[in-house]
C-alpha cells in the first residue's frame, strides 16, 4: 500500500495497480497511471522513495515481464506522480525480482538461480510460486542497471542465494553495497501442507547478508551481518540509497534455525551492536514500520537528525489472551524496553505484507470538508 502523487494505490507485481478511496478504503478498480501502464503491465509492489534527487523525492518502481528472456521497465514519479523517466532492458533467462534496491545513480536487481516450469500454473494444479525449482549449482546474478537510462546493464556473479527482500543499498569508493535478505534455497512448502503441520526445521531460514560489488574489476564479496532468522527490514526513510546505520528487522526469537517471526531486532550497521525485544511464547509480529519523528518547524526538508529518531509500528497477534491484533508502537532508540504503547483491535487482522506510513490525515472531517 503507498499513497503517492494524490492516490493510495494497493501495488501487486502481476498487473496494474488497484486504487482505493483513502478515506472510505472503498476500491474504486484498476488504476493505469494515467495511461502509463497497458491492460496486464506489471508494477511492482516495492517501490523505493528517493529522499533527494534533484532537489525533490522521487518514487522508483519496476516491472517485470519474465520468460526466456526477461524485461524490466523501471519508473521514476515526481511528488505529483507524473511519471519524469522510464526505461527497458532485457536480461538473459527467467527472472523472478520480486524487490529492488536503489542508489543515486543506480538500480539495484537479484536474480535468483530458479527455473520456471509454466504449464500446472497454466493447467490450475499449482500456484505460480509452487513451479519455481531453485538451483543451487548455478551462481546468484547481481543486476545494475543505471537510473538515467544511459550505460550497460551489468550483470555480476555470488554465491547461490535466494532473495525476497533487500534492505538498502549505497555507493562507496567505487563499489556498490548491497543488503539483502537471503536464504539458501527457496523457501518453499510441501504441496497440500497445512500452515499448523509445517516443521521449520526443515524450512529456509533466512539471513542479513552484506554484498560489496567493485564497479571495476566485478568482483563481489560477501559477509553475513545477522544470522537469527530475519525478514522485512526498514530503515530510515532519508537513508534509502544511502550510506546508513540503523536498520529494523522482523525475526524469530531463538538465535538459530527457522521460526515464525516473533520478535524485532535493531542492528547498528557501524558498531555490530544489537537491541532485541521478543512476543514470544504466544505473541507473532509482522513487518516493522520504521515512521521518522517529524522534523521541527523552520528546519526545512533535507536537516539532518539522528537516524534513529522515531518510532516503529509493528502488528503483533496476541493468542495468549485476546486472540486479536495489537498495533505496537516502540521508541525506535530504544527496542530493548518493549512497546510504549499499543493500539488494541477489537478483533484479529489477517497476516498481509508491505504496508507504508504517510502523514496526510484522512479523516471524516478532511472527507466533508
Amino acid at each position: 500500500m503507498i499513497y503517492w502523487g494524490g492516490k493510495l494505490l494497493a501495488l501487486w507485481e502481476a498487473a496494474e495497480p488497484h486504487r482505493l478511496n483513502p478515506y472510505t478504503l472503498e476500491t474504486i478498480g484498476l488504476d493505469n497511471l494515467d495511461g502509463l501502464l497497458k491492460k496486464g503491465d506489471a508494477f511492482a509492489a516495492h517501490p523505493k522513495v528517493d529522499p533527494d534527487c534533484q532537489g525533490e523525492m522521487r518514487l522508483v518502481n519496476f516491472g517485470i515481464k519474465a520468460g526466456l528472456s526477461s524485461t524490466i521497465s523501471l519508473f521514476e514519479f515526481n511528488p505529483k506522480g507524473e511519471v519524469v523517466h522510464q526505461h527497458r532492458h532485457t536480461v538473459p533467462g527467467f527472472a523472478f525480482l520480486h524487490d529492488c534496491a536503489i542508489t543515486p545513480n543506480y538500480c539495484i536487481f537479484v536474480q535468483n538461480p530458479v527455473s520456471f516450469n509454466p504449464l500446472p500454473f497454466v493447467m490450475g494444479f499449482k500456484g505460480a510460486a509452487e513451479c519455481i525449482r531453485f538451483n543451487a549449482h548455478k551462481p546468484t546474478k547481481i543486476v545494475v542497471i543505471p537510473r538515467n537510462g544511459q550505460g550497460e546493464v551489468r550483470f555480476f556473479d555470488t554465491d547461490p542465494c535466494f532473495v525476497f527482500h533487500h534492505a538498502n543499498a549505497y555507493e562507496e569508493d567505487g563499489k556498490l553495497v548491497l543488503d539483502s535478505i537471503c536464504y539458501d534455497n527457496f523457501p518453499s512448502i510441501d504441496e497440500g501442507t497445512d500452515y499448523s503441520e509445517i516443521d521449520f526445521d526443515h524450512v529456509p531460514a533466512s539471513q542479513l547478508w552484506r554484498f560489496r560489488i567493485d564497479l571495476s574489476s566485478g568482483s563481489v564479496a560477501k559477509d553475513v551481518l545477522i544470522e537469527r532468522y530475519c525478514e522485512f527490514p526498514t530503515l530510515h526513510p532519508h537513508d534509502v540509497g544511502r550510506n546508513y546505520r540503523y536498520l529494523y528487522l522482523g525475526v524469530a526469537h531463538g538465535k538459530t534455525g527457522s521460526a515464525p517471526l516473533q520478535g524485532l531486532l535493531k542492528k547498528d550497521m557501524k558498531t555490530g551492536a544489537e537491541q532485541f525485544w521478543s512476543a514470544a511464547p504466544r505473541g507473532f509480529s509482522g513487518e516493522p514500520l520504521f515512521v521518522a519523528r517529524p522534523q521541527m518547524k523552520g528546519h526545512g526538508y533535507g536537516q539532518k537528525q539522528e537516524e534513529d529518531d522515531g518510532w516503529i509500528l509493528l502488528w503483533l497477534y496476541n493468542a495468549a489472551s485476546s486472540g486479536r491484533t495489537e498495533l505496537a508502537i516502540f521508541d525506535a532508540q530504544n527496542i530493548n524496553s518493549g512497546p510504549i504503547a499499543k493500539l488494541n483491535l477489537r478483533h484479529h487482522i489477517p497476516y498481509g505484507l508491505h504496508g507504508s506510513f504517510t502523514s496526510t490525515y484522512f479523516g471524516p472531517d478532511v472527507a466533508s470538508a
